[in-house]
């Protein structure tokens, strides 16, 4: 299973979530397991982690990009605990983003230990500027 760190960074533009994602080439496997059964059934699709935040996987017609965020179950904040207690992370985009992203995935999940970006993912397809920053680790069994 997927182990989820989610971190805030303050960067120049305020602060932004950043995660890093550990886990076994399987657990990568998984993952775009779930991004096919998010395409076949039209469906939001969740993938639970080791971590308190789960992945929800769900396609976005008008989306030309992969576009990810961390919410909460409504996306509605009114106070800053709201905020610090968010724990769905949302990955969004039409059905040939998230085909790119499950493809980038079932790669990634072929490699040797080490990590990737997902900005490596976006050097071939589009990826939102809005969206936090993933570093993505395979680990060895």
């Amino acid at each position: 299973m997927l182990r989820l760190e989610h971190r805030q960074m303050y960067r120049s533009n305020g602060l932004i979530d950043d995660f890093v994602l550990y886990g076994e080439p399987s657990d990568y496997l998984s993952f775009a397991k779930k991004i096919g059964a998010a395409l076949h059934s039209r469906e939001a699709e969740t993938l639970s982690t080791e971590s308190p935040i789960q992945i929800e996987i769900s396609i976005n017609e008008e989306s030309q990009v992969l576009w990810t965020a961390l919410e909460n179950e409504g996306n509605f904040y009114p106070s800053i605990d709201a905020w610090n207690t968010r724990d769905i992370l949302r990955v969004a985009g039409n059905p040939a983003v998230l085909e790119e992203l499950r493809g980038f995935l079932v790669d990634l999940s072929g490699r040797a230990r080490g990590y990737s970006y997902i900005s490596e993912f976006s050097q071939d397809s589009s990826y939102s500027v809005d969206s936090p920053e993933w570093r993505l680790h395979v680990q060895g069994p």
